[in-house]
């Protein structure tokens, strides 16, 4: 019986919050995105699917949507000294899953802080917190791939990375950035041409700053055009160890090369 009340309070305040928000502008026009994307995927929804769709974009979209997994990171810095060489890897999944990270950036030392499936906006809400303290000589990005998934435009998510780049040629004026461009996966091939188009964006903006440096993994997980699915697990975004064998082969040694000076 609790849990019968418990779902049917879940449930109540789910809707509330879809009749509460779907009277803002900004409600109506997610509408109007995900029906465009539906539209375009030859795909049908019903009214309620978008609502729901919508509520749940909305939702995540907020900038304190990850503060809990950020916290822990907090908490696990106050008994932790990092190198003042450090290398910080940061942005979503992609990262965060990252298990052999360590071993497979040796002997750089590195710090893993991917957090969920953060947005740009995400990572830029936290950079006081996980990103600047720790005084980067490099940070390592991958970002952007659910900010397209979200229906952000390419144009609007690289508006909030020039948010991200600003901040740092702003506080940490030494520090390289380093961005992995938006990898093709199976889930989300309905998305080549954003992802693509996001990618050209940041590839344009390294050949104009030097402390930007573009990766692009994109061809490298190519076979005839596609996605190699064996790069994948089963839901077919997220990599498995043949994965990132790939991007730790582009990756290491654009780092080895850029710090190789370093005493």
């Amino acid at each position: 019986m609790r849990k019968l009340k418990s779902l049917q309070s879940s449930l109540l305040t789910f809707l509330v919050l879809i009749f509460i928000t779907s009277c803002s502008k900004e409600f109506t026009e997610i509408e109007d995105r995900i029906r465009l994307q539906a539209e375009k995927n030859n795909a049908e929804l019903s009214y309620t699917e978008i609502k729901k769709t919508a509520a749940y974009l909305i939702e995540w979209g907020r900038p304190d949507f990850y503060e809990e997994q950020v916290n822990v990171f907090l908490e696990a810095d106050k008994s932790i000294e990092y190198s003042e060489d450090l290398i910080l890897f940061t942005g979503s999944s992609s990262i965060r899953f990252w298990k052999t990270l360590t071993q497979d950036m040796q002997p750089l030392p590195v710090l893993n802080r991917g957090f969920g499936g953060a947005h740009l906006a995400h990572v830029n809400h936290h950079f006081d917190e996980i990103v600047y303290p720790y005084n980067p000589k490099g940070i390592v990005i991958f970002c952007g791939t659910n900010d397209i998934t979200a229906l952000k435009t390419p144009e609007e998510a690289f508006k909030d990375f020039l948010i991200f780049f600003k901040k740092v040629q702003q506080q940490l004026p030494q520090t390289k950035i380093f961005f992995i461009g938006i990898k093709p996966t199976v889930a989300r091939v309905y998305l080549k041409e954003e992802e693509q188009a996001f990618n050209q964006k940041i590839a344009q903006l390294s050949k104009e700053n030097k402390n930007l440096i573009f990766i692009d993994v994109w061809d490298s997980m190519l076979i005839d055009d596609k996605p190699v699915a064996a790069l994948f697990v089963e839901d077919g975004l997220h990599m498995n160890a043949e994965g990132y064998k790939i991007w730790t082969a582009l990756v290491k040694p654009i780092l080895d090369n850029t710090f190789s000076d370093d005493s």
